[in-house]
C-alpha cells in the first residue's frame, strides 16, 4: 500500500510540474503578445514578474493537484482498484481546458480593460448576454479563439497524457516507510509554501493585492494567471458587496450627512441634501436642455497631443466655442455604472439601483431625471439601445423622466448589437425636438462607440488616411485599430453637427456633453493615468463663456446636476445634490480614483484624510439610500 501511494504521489507531482509549465508558457504568450507596451527600462522588471509570477502560480497549481490527491490518490489507499490514474487525467484534461480557454480569453479582454479580468466581469453576468455574445463573435473571434483552444488542448492533453504513462521510481521495500514518513513530514510545509505564493506566511509571499510590484501594467498583470486574475474579481467583489451591506446606524447616517454638508435633522434623506442656489445663473434661461451622454466618450482623442488624428474635432470644436474641463471622472467603469450615478445622484457602490424596484414610488430625488422635473422641465431619457437592456426603462419612468425612447421604435438603419447607430438617435431627437414647444430636459444615451466596430464609417467621412498617417508610437497600427478609431471619429461627428444644428435652431438651448467612461482603447504603450481613464465635460449653447467652466474646474458625474441646477436657477433658488457643484469644487474622486491638485491618481494614493471622510461618508450614505430607502429611521 505504501509502495503504491508513492507511485501516486510521483504521478502527483508530474501533474503539479505541468501545471506550472503550462501557466508560465501563457504568461510568456500573454507579454510577447502585447510586447510593445514594454519601454526599455522594462528589463529588470520583466525578470521580476515572471519571479513573482511563478511564486503567485505554486498557489494555484496547488489548488488544482489537490483535487486528485485528496480524491485520488488518498482513497486507494483504501480501496485497491479505486480509479485514480482516470480521475487524474481526466482532471488534469479538464483543468487544461479551462487554463487554456482562460488564456485565450485574456487576450481581448485585456485589449478592452487593461486588465485581467476585473470586476466588469460582474457587471456582464446582469448585461445583454446575446449582444455581448454578437460581440464577442464578431469583434474578438470567439469562434476561431474556441477552435484554437480544442486544437491546443487536444496536444496539451495529448502531452498530458504521455507524461502521466513514463514510469515512475519505485523505491525499495526497505525504503517506503521513511519515505511515506518524510512525506508526512515535509507535505504540510510544501503546502503552506504553495499557499502563501512560495513563503511561509502571508507577508513573505506573493498573493493578488501585492502583486502589483513593478512599474509596467502590463508586466503586473502578466504576474497573475487567469486563476488568479479570477480569484481577484471574486475577492474584489465579495469585499466591496460585504462592505456596501455592513450594517449602518442612524447615527452614523447622520454624521455622515454633516460630513457632506447636509441636514441631518431634515424629514428625509434627500431632502437633508437641499441646496440654495448662488444666484449665478445663465444670462438667458434656457427652453430646452440637453445632456450627451456619449457611449466611451474619452478623454484622449481631444488632448493636442492627439489632435492631428483629427477624432474629436467637433468635441475640440465645441469647447473652444463654449466651455469645458478636461479634469473629469465619470462615476463607474461602465455605462451602467455610470448611468446609475445620474439616474441616483448616488456613487458607485456595486449594489445595481437599477435592479432595486422593491419600494414603489420611492424616486431618487437626487437623481438628474427628479431634480430637473423639479426645476419645471418635462424630462425625456433617449438611448440608442434596446429597452430592456439593464432593466432601462423600467428604471428610468420610475426615477424622474416622464418619456422613454429608444431603439425599439427607430428604423434599423444598419444597428448593431447594442442598438441603432448615432446618427439615427440624434435624428429621433432632432424629430421630437422640431415639434416640442414645452420646456424640456433630453438625457441622450448613444451607443455606437462601443464593440463591435462594424459601422461602414469610411462611406460616413471617416479620414481613415488621414489617421493612419499621424499615429503616434502609442497607438497600434493594424487595421482593427484604425476601425476603432473610425467609431470614435463618427460618434464625435454625429454628436458635434447635432448640437450645432439644434443650437442653430434653438438658440436659447442648452448642451452638456461628456463620456460615460473611458479605459476601452487598448494603446500600443503604456499612457498616464488621464489618457487612460479621463473623461471631458462640455458646456456649449447661449451664455456659455470660458468663465463658466475654467479648464482647470475639477469634478465629477455627481456634479453635473448641481452645476446645471446653479445656472438655471435665480438667488435663492432650492435643489437637492449629494455633492457641491463644479463651481464649488477643486478636487474629485469616483469609485476607484480621485484628481487632487489637478492629478488623476488611485484613491489609495489619496493621503488627504478631510477627503477621504468625505469619500466615506458619500459611499454609506449611497448604501442606506438603495438599500434602506429615503426614510431617516432605524
Amino acid at each position: 500500500m505504501g509502495s503504491n501511494f508513492l507511485k501516486n504521489v510521483q504521478q502527483d507531482l508530474k501533474l503539479y510540474l505541468f501545471f506550472n509549465v503550462l501557466i508560465m508558457m501563457y504568461r510568456w504568450a500573454f507579454v510577447a503578445v502585447f510586447a510593445s507596451q514594454l519601454n526599455t527600462a522594462a528589463g529588470a522588471d520583466f525578470l521580476a514578474a515572471f519571479w513573482y509570477g511563478l511564486r503567485i502560480s505554486l498557489k494555484t497549481t496547488g489548488a488544482l493537484v489537490l483535487v486528485p490527491f485528496l480524491f485520488g490518490t488518498l482513497p486507494q489507499l483504501f480501496k485497491k482498484n479505486w480509479p485514480t490514474g482516470r480521475l487524474r487525467y481526466v482532471w488534469g484534461g479538464l483543468m487544461t481546458f479551462v487554463l487554456t480557454f482562460g488564456f485565450m480569453a485574456r487576450i481581448p479582454y485585456y485589449k478592452i480593460y487593461n486588465q485581467s479580468f476585473n470586476l466588469m466581469l460582474m457587471n456582464g453576468l446582469k448585461d445583454d448576454q446575446k449582444a455581448i455574445l454578437d460581440t464577442a463573435v464578431k469583434e474578438y473571434q470567439l469562434l476561431p479563439r474556441l477552435a484554437g483552444v480544442l486544437v491546443l488542448c487536444l496536444v496539451l492533453v495529448y502531452l498530458l497524457r504521455r507524461l502521466l504513462k513514463t514510469p515512475v521510481w519505485t523505491p525499495p521495500a526497505r525504503l517506503v516507510k521513511p519515505l511515506v514518513i518524510a512525506f508526512v513530514v515535509i507535505f504540510p510545509g510544501f503546502a503552506v509554501f504553495s499557499r502563501f505564493g512560495g513563503a511561509f506566511n502571508s507577508d513573505d509571499g506573493v498573493h493578488w493585492e501585492s502583486a502589483a510590484r513593478t512599474k509596467s501594467n502590463l508586466l503586473n498583470e502578466a504576474i497573475l494567471d487567469d486563476v488568479q486574475a479570477l480569484y481577484r474579481v471574486k475577492s474584489t467583489y465579495q469585499r466591496s458587496h460585504e462592505l456596501a451591506v455592513k450594517p449602518i446606524s442612524l447615527a452614523e447616517l447622520k454624521e455622515n450627512i454633516k460630513i457632506l454638508g447636509g441636514n441631518p435633522e431634515a424629514k428625509t434623506l434627500d431632502e437633508s441634501f437641499t441646496r440654495k442656489a448662488a444666484g449665478k445663473a445663465l444670462p438667458v434661461h434656457p427652453r430646452t436642455v440637453v445632456l450627451v451622454l456619449g457611449e466611451n466618450y474619452a478623454l484622449w482623442p481631444l488632448l493636442d497631443k492627439y489632435q492631428t488624428l483629427g477624432l474629436a474635432d467637433q468635441g475640440r470644436r465645441l469647447g473652444r466655442e463654449g466651455a469645458y474641463t478636461y479634469h473629469f471622472l465619470p462615476n463607474g467603469n461602465g455605462t451602467m455604472t455610470s448611468l446609475n450615478g445620474f439616474m441616483t445622484g448616488l456613487p458607485e457602490v456595486n449594489l445595481y439601483p437599477n435592479y432595486h424596484s422593491e419600494r414603489p414610488g420611492d424616486v431618487y430625488g437626487l437623481g438628474m431625471g427628479a431634480v430637473m422635473k423639479a426645476l419645471g422641465y418635462k424630462t425625456v431619457f433617449w438611448y440608442g439601445g434596446l429597452s430592456s437592456w439593464q432593466e432601462l426603462k423600467n428604471f428610468a419612468l420610475r426615477d424622474g423622466y416622464d418619456e422613454f425612447h429608444c431603439a425599439d421604435e427607430m428604423p434599423e438603419q444598419g444597428q448593431s448589437s447594442w442598438g441603432v447607430p448615432d446618427e439615427a438617435l440624434f435624428a429621433a431627437v432632432e424629430r421630437y425636438m422640431a415639434e416640442d414647444k414645452g420646456q424640456t430636459f433630453h438625457f441622450i444615451l448613444t451607443t455606437s462607440n462601443h464593440p463591435p466596430f462594424a459601422y461602414d464609417v469610411d462611406a460616413k467621412g471617416f479620414p481613415r488616411a488621414k489617421a493612419a498617417a499621424n499615429l503616434p508610437d502609442s497607438i497600434p497600427k493594424d487595421k482593427e485599430t484604425l476601425n476603432q478609431l473610425g467609431h470614435i471619429w463618427y460618434a464625435d461627428d454625429v454628436m458635434g453637427k447635432f448640437i450645432l444644428k439644434e443650437a442653430q435652431a434653438q438658440p436659447d438651448a442648452f448642451f452638456v456633453v461628456t463620456g460615460d467612461h473611458a479605459e476601452r482603447f487598448s494603446f500600443a504603450t503604456e499612457v498616464d493615468l488621464r489618457e487612460l481613464s479621463g473623461i471631458p465635460c462640455i458646456f456649449y449653447g447661449a451664455g456659455v463663456t470660458k468663465a463658466l467652466l475654467p479648464e482647470s474646474m475639477t469634478g465629477s458625474h455627481l456634479q453635473l446636476m448641481p452645476t446645471l441646477a446653479e445656472l438655471l436657477l435665480p438667488a435663492g433658488g432650492e435643489y437637492k445634490s449629494l455633492l457641491p457643484p463644479l463651481q464649488k469644487s477643486d478636487w474629485a474622486f469616483n469609485h476607484r480614483l480621485v484628481i487632487e491638485n489637478g492629478q488623476m491618481k488611485e484613491e489609495k494614493s489619496l493621503h488627504n484624510e478631510a477627503y477621504l471622510r468625505i469619500i466615506k461618508a458619500a459611499r454609506q450614505v449611497s448604501v442606506w439610500r438603495v438599500i434602506k430607502g429615503n426614510r431617516l429611521e432605524e
